[in-house]
């Protein structure tokens, strides 16, 4: 079996949590061979924790040092775009947290490079690879119709689950140019996804994308994208977001939050008259958390609810494992950079249809 050697760029919660521990259980398909972070105290520390021999500060330094198959863009969202783009410029293969950028203008440089290198760009919404979520998808496929669906994702600080499980390296040596110069990309980047827009707005938009993303791209993973944004409106300071989502024949009711209770509260749930079927998802930053799927019915006098644990394997191992048999065997992907500008765009209309 072809083993493929990977390089990471970005070493921070989720890097340290899920992608390193999962790939170093995957030793038959991948071999870590670079890790990339600005902290120069960062990339020692992680690297000397999972054995990694390449470290470097500069990813364009880690590319032109190292003979790579496979990069992990897992930095920060502003530098998703560049940094993809010169991954394959370099002939690697991309995997790219989401959201893969925060403007459609950036989404479209990382499509021609792409283009221009011939190889996979797979972005990782790995809710779309839970065990459940197929299971879940195979059912609605089935169904006759759907009436209703209710999405919701609201959850306390991820510092809750990760404290009490995890061990997170730090690095304190990111100088104060390379903060100042991340904000600065954040605004511009923005402002060309927007335009001008209220502070509380721009706080929505960025957890559209974080969290957001999630939700928003499992629910098109299921149905398919609305028709259009019927309305929307934040609170909070863009802390809280709900939206009306027109399906045509339903619409699609989502509520996106955050709190300081210690609960991670996600789910999917589809009417569709006879059945209500829902999809919980529960913290990924404790792995092997089953994904829940859940069949509620009746039958004469009869309720029925039959709870559904398709797999204890986490989201993150089978989504490693669909972009290894994509580059090795040429299966399908699901979650390509065209399907993640759905999410951009739906975002966007999220965005115009608030309130003045």
């Amino acid at each position: 079996m072809e083993k493929l050697k990977v390089g990471l760029i970005g070493l921070g919660t989720v890097g340290q949590v899920v992608h390193l521990p999962v790939l170093a259980g995957l030793k038959d398909k991948f071999e870590v061979v670079a890790v990339c972070d600005v902290s120069a105290k960062l990339t020692h520390r992680v690297a000397d924790a999972f054995q990694v021999p390449g470290r470097y500060t500069d990813h364009k330094a880690m590319l032109a040092g190292e003979k790579l198959d496979i990069v992990a863009v897992i930095n920060s969202d502003e530098y998703h775009a560049d940094c993809a783009i010169d991954a394959l410029a370099a002939g690697a293969h991309v995997l790219i947290e989401k959201p893969v950028c925060l403007s459609l203008e950036d989404l479209d440089r990382v499509i021609a490079a792409r283009d221009a290198a011939g190889k996979i760009a797979f972005v990782g919404y790995m809710r779309r690879y839970a065990g459940a979520f197929t299971a879940m998808r195979e059912r609605l496929a089935a169904a006759p119709s759907i009436l209703h669906v209710s999405v919701r994702d609201i959850i306390g600080p991820n510092a809750y689950f990760i404290d009490q499980t995890s061990v997170i390296e730090t690095g304190d040596d990111i100088a104060p140019a390379l903060v100042a110069e991340r904000q600065q990309r954040a605004s511009a980047q923005i402002q060309a996804a927007l335009g001008t827009v209220p502070p509380d707005a721009i706080s929505a938009y960025r957890l559209l994308c974080g969290l957001g993303s999630h939700d928003l791209s499992a629910l098109r993973g299921l149905i398919g994208a609305p028709k259009r944004v019927i309305g929307a409106g934040k609170k909070s300071g863009g802390r809280y977001v709900t939206a009306i989502l027109d399906y045509g024949t339903f619409m699609a009711t989502f509520e996106m939050g955050l709190d300081q209770v210690g609960r991670f509260d996600a789910f999917i749930e589809v009417f569709t008259g006879a059945e209500r079927v829902r999809i919980d998802y529960d913290t990924p930053f404790i792995r092997h958390l089953p994904t829940l799927l859940t069949v509620t019915s009746t039958k004469g006098d009869d309720l029925s609810v039959a709870v559904e644990r398709p797999s204890y394997r986490d989201p993150y191992t089978s989504e490693w494992l669909h972009f290894h048999d994509a580059i090795t065997t040429g299966a399908p992907v699901d979650t390509t950079l065209e399907d993640s500008a759905e999410d951009l765009k739906l975002f966007a209309d999220i965005i115009a249809a608030f309130p003045d």
